[in-house]
């Protein structure tokens, strides 16, 4: 692949490395710093991680506690930038990110505003730690189990455990190796699928009771605004998932799970059954993301935006 090929001269020209992910990181996010993080520093490279405020339920992961909030430095050779489609939602100020002489950009989703001097993308990845997987492998660095903990955590949360659609052959050849070599995936999947807070849980609660249902059960949609979930005692970074548990109900090809941010605006959360392009509807609306998940912040009051969405929603439905 020409990009990896690009993107290696940068890193082998590199003396200070920074890794981002996106803003509210998820395990992918995480996963593909992490892993990246520690590829690179058996170069010998001088690398850290930036990692924006996320939800402790990934704290168990090793090295967790060695990232960093900010570029310490005045200026650095590369920032690499991981399972973030836009600059704009990376972890870091406008101001950090000038600090940086080139950008890597590393992602695998389908609408990317490429910002990088070197832009690896894939879409056909499920998950970007398969890509950074590939990355590793063709750097020729020997994969071990704290490397291989975070590629699994990151290909098991994007891939909904393997369940959508997204997960191919390559991915589960992936993940046969990452198991071969010995890592916990029993915990890794205990921690990250099986373990919940009670305050999310009543969040989960709540979702569930707000739940409105349009077009005979095929469009589930439920809203969450910040004062509730303030009032639960659910951080921001925990509030995510909602449409999983909407998704599951029996005929539903759409679920939608909208909830109110500190800074005032609604987040949109779209996953879908085998029809809808969900990130056609994102991408309309100003976000993206994947097929059957994308989401978008709304761009005006909750009500004019979700009968908007509503709209479109049923127009796909209609014409699948």
């Amino acid at each position: 692949m020409f990009e990896f090929r690009e993107a290696k001269k940068y890193i082998k020209k590199a003396n200070k490395i920074y890794i981002v992910g996106h803003i509210n990181p998820d395990g992918d996010s995480i996963g593909a710093s992490f892993s990246m993080c520690l590829a690179l520093r058996k170069m010998g490279k001088n690398v850290d991680v930036i990692m924006p405020k996320h939800s402790d339920i990934f704290d168990f992961l090793p090295h967790m506690g060695e990232a960093k909030t900010f570029i310490e430095e005045d200026s650095i050779d590369l920032l690499i930038a991981v399972d973030s489609s836009d600059i704009k939602r990376l972890g870091l100020t406008e101001e950090d990110i000038k600090k940086a002489k080139n950008i890597l950009m590393i992602d695998h989703h389908k609408r990317s505003n490429v910002y990088g001097k070197v832009n690896v993308i894939d879409e056909t990845c499920p998950a970007t730690c398969q890509l950074v997987y590939e990355f590793i492998t063709y750097l020729k660095i020997k994969i071990d189990i704290d490397i291989a903990t975070y590629l699994y955590a990151g290909i098991l949360t994007d891939t909904g455990s393997f369940n959508y659609a997204s997960t191919n052959e390559r991915t589960l050849a992936i993940v046969s190796k990452l198991v071969g070599l010995g890592i916990d995936f029993a915990y890794i999947c205990k921690k990250l699928n099986d373990t919940v807070k009670e305050s999310k849980l009543k969040l989960i609660a709540t979702a569930i009771n707000n739940m409105e249902v349009y077009e005979d059960g095929k469009i589930r949609y439920t809203y969450v605004d910040y004062d509730t979930i303030c009032k639960l005692g659910v951080e921001e970074e925990d509030a995510e998932g909602m449409t999983n548990y909407l998704r599951m109900v029996q005929g539903t090809e759409v679920a939608v799970y909208v909830r109110g941010k500190s800074n005032g605006s609604n987040k949109v959360s779209l996953r879908s059954g085998d029809k809808v392009d969900v990130s056609a509807v994102a991408i309309l609306f100003g976000g993206g993301g994947h097929k059957r998940a994308s989401g978008y912040t709304m761009p005006e009051s909750i009500d004019i935006s979700k009968q908007k969405l509503l709209d479109e929603l049923k127009r796909l439905i209609y014409t699948n």
